[in-house]
């Protein structure tokens, strides 16, 4: 879909994201000195924890002291509690998990809506995309015996249902052989824990497959790789460096219960690749890389190897007066108050890990960098009432990350690039409502649009 007239359409921030002469470290001394070339204070290792408001307005906001611990995984208590106030006129909420948003009273929705809530035939539980042979109760046969560690005790919901689920999450990893950080055996490693992994094993159940869907209705199988040394975690299969499932709670999660999830996903890479190098089950070949793998140095060695972020996929989503949809991806509907545009095709991850007649199912996930047939070759306009809430909920919030869209929406707005774009829109609008003393709902689209054409971005759909 990337061709070289779609790049010369859609402007500057088409180019390869991954420059092979830069490497985490590279970019973010780029974007330091960015920060400091503009003057901008960054406040390091706090996190929210109160919003106080006025009628509609924000007036202030409490922040906790909350260094991380020395993988950079968050704890779950504050070190310091409400060790900062932080006044403005207007706020943007950037995160991926939305919580300046919650807590000022907006509008949201997590998980997967039905197919018939906004009329998308993508949308609610998706067929499984691998059901596996494998035994999921810890006495095979017997479900009172309860599930096997790493599988979650759900029930399914009927295809097209909405549900509260949220495709999987993981970390980044820059993955190295031989030389690097090491990954070491977890403390409380029970070898138990990987019973799945070794029933599959033993029973020639194939776990080096992945399944995608990249043109709509077709399947594609390939062979899969646990360990990718460039991007972590992009394998859609039972044996990943993830756990699909693992996340539901973390959205609308205190920091306790994101923590624990956090923290598990390092955990569990731990002690799979122990599980992998010494279990007599593990394939020589996988046993081979699994002994050689490490944590790349360079990118982030002040953590050890581990990344600083934990991947969220998504989480929260705003529900405003514009809720972008799968109808807006397939070039259906046209906003005339665009402040950006997207070009990604629907992608998404599995939902669940769990018990399905008799065997183990990932629920869902098919959809990699899926273009829908579109008459602008897949671009399409973001709203700028996608990324300001209602005018009676919240009058200076702007929300250029956790946007007004359905989940099927989301799993293609979700790219860094957009956020980006969307950013610079959210910052350009605070400006002007500020610089006016108006709300953000009162912001003139003309004098933004004009604004935004300033800075080179694209608002308009390509002529064909």
């Amino acid at each position: 879909m990337w061709t070289g007239v779609v790049r010369k359409k859609f402007g500057g921030s088409t180019r390869g994201i991954l420059k092979l002469e830069l490497d985490d470290t590279g970019y973010r001394k780029l974007l330091g000195e960015l920060v400091e070339q503009h003057g901008i204070h960054v406040v390091y290792e706090h996190r929210l924890s109160a919003v106080r408001k006025r009628n509609a307005t924000i007036e202030v906001i409490d922040l906790d002291h909350a260094p991380p611990d020395k993988t950079g995984c968050p704890t779950g208590e504050s070190k310091e509690k409400n060790a900062k106030a932080i006044a403005a006129k207007v706020f943007i909420d950037c995160s991926y998990e939305g919580d300046l948003m919650a807590k000022a009273g907006v509008s949201y929705t997590c998980g997967r809506e039905s197919k018939d809530q906004y009329g998308e035939s993508l949308a609610g539980v998706r067929p499984n995309l691998w059901e596996y042979d494998i035994d999921p109760y810890v006495n095979p046969g017997d479900p009172k015996s309860g599930l096997l560690p790493l599988l979650q005790d759900v029930k399914m919901k009927p295809l097209g249902a909405a549900d509260r689920l949220t495709m999987g999450y993981c970390l980044r990893y820059k993955f190295a052989y031989d030389d690097g950080w090491p990954i070491e055996r977890p403390a409380d490693y029970d070898p138990h824990d990987f019973e799945i992994f070794r029933r599959a094993f033993n029973n020639d159940v194939n776990l080096m497959r992945q399944r995608k869907m990249k043109v709509l209705g077709e399947i594609l199988e390939q062979r899969a790789k646990p360990y990718l040394t460039r991007t972590g975690n992009l394998v859609r299969s039972l044996l990943t460096t993830t756990v699909f499932g693992c996340n539901a709670d973390y959205p609308d999660g205190d920091w306790n219960s994101r923590a624990s999830i956090w923290k598990f996903h390092q955990t569990f890479l731990r002690g799979l690749t122990h599980f992998l190098r010494t279990d007599p089950s593990v394939p020589n070949e996988l046993r081979e890389t699994a002994v050689r793998i490490r944590l790349q140095r360079g990118p982030f060695d002040e953590t050890q190897g581990w990344p600083h972020q934990l991947y969220v996929r998504e989480a929260r989503r705003m529900v405003s007066d514009y809720v972008v949809t799968q109808h807006d991806l397939a070039g259906k509907k046209s906003p005339e108050d665009s402040v950006g545009l997207a070009s990604y095709g629907v992608d998404d991850f599995p939902y669940a890990m769990y018990p399905h007649k008799g065997g183990i199912a990932l629920s869902g996930g098919e959809f990699s960098v899926m273009y829908l047939p579109s008459p602008h070759d897949g671009i399409y306009c973001l709203p700028y009432r996608a990324i300001r809430p209602r005018k009676a909920e919240c009058q200076n919030l702007l929300v250029p990350v956790c946007v007004s869209a359905s989940h099927i929406a989301m799993t293609s707005i979700r790219m860094e690039p957009v956020w980006m774009i969307l950013g610079e829109s959210a910052g350009t609008a605070a400006s002007l409502a500020l610089t006016n003393g108006i709300t953000v709902q009162d912001v003139d689209y003309t004098s933004l649009h004009r604004r935004l054409l300033a800075l080179n971005q694209r608002l308009e759909l390509p002529d064909k």
